[in-house]
């Protein structure tokens, strides 16, 4: 079975379907295996949800890996159900609740959010690639990584990203968390991806890009902010490209 590794949805419900109508067109029926940070931040969470919903419903496998802000609007879900008014939910959780409320779409979202939350990473069988939201510790190893340094592991100002002191000793590692102005696919030794970043800031004006791990193609769709106000255009704007031709090689 083909693995697409989506990148950080950050609510880009246009996007998101325009992305995977494109990656239908060559990898129909693929496990979809988002990366974190599925909610907020974005106009359309509601759409996000919806467009899950639908592809569960006709069948498509679809894991969820746990983000950071999956963390946090599993925090305010709760708080909210717990009692606490919304409108003392940071701005960007109460954004993401209100279009939640209003599309009736609170349950489900809370289901989902605790189905990400309960996982850290995804291993292929074979021990061929792994998916993890923000990365891991190369010093410590896929194994030796805390699980909370693998959702927020971020480099401070004027620090070496992790996949730079990254050898491929524990295989391909593909990614999000850290915005990126294009898909970053890095290589070992012999030439193969070691390191996958499929989050390139959609939310932020950039492209919503997804991986197909066993066919090493890259697709991404822009923004509704680089003009697309429909998820066909989206789809028909789509870049797709291979690893190959994206690839620079690691540190």
């Amino acid at each position: 079975m083909t693995t697409i590794a989506v990148g950080d949805v950050h609510g880009c419900g246009v996007e998101l379907r325009g992305l995977l109508a494109a990656v239908d067109r060559t990898h129909r029926a693929a496990r979809l295996v988002f990366v974190g940070d599925l909610l907020t931040k974005g106009p359309t969470p509601s759409e996000v949800l919806r467009e899950l919903l639908d592809r569960r419903e006709a069948g498509q496998e679809i894991a969820l890996i746990c983000g950071n802000h999956d963390l946090r609007m599993l925090a305010a879900l709760v708080q909210v159900q717990s009692g606490v008014s919304p409108n003392h939910l940071g701005r960007t959780e109460r954004a993401c609740w209100q279009d939640l409320a209003k599309h009736g779409m609170l349950r489900l979202a809370m289901r989902l959010m605790v189905e990400a939350s309960e996982t850290t990473e995804l291993r292929d069988p074979a021990g061929t690639w792994t998916i993890v939201h923000g990365g891991i510790d190369p010093a410590l190893g896929l194994a030796g990584t805390p699980d909370d340094v693998k959702i927020h592991i971020k480099a401070l100002d004027g620090e070496p990203h992790w996949w730079e002191r990254y050898d491929g000793r524990d295989g391909l590692i593909v990614v999000g968390h850290k915005p990126l102005p294009e898909p970053m696919v890095l290589s070992g030794a012999d030439g193969r991806p070691i390191v996958v970043n499929v989050d390139s800031g959609c939310v932020y004006g950039g492209w919503l890009s997804a991986y197909a791990i066993e066919s090493e193609l890259l697709f991404s769709v822009p923004s509704v902010q680089r003009g697309v106000s429909k998820w066909e255009e989206a789809r028909d704007a789509v870049r797709q490209r291979s690893a190959e031709a994206a690839m620079r090689g690691a540190s």
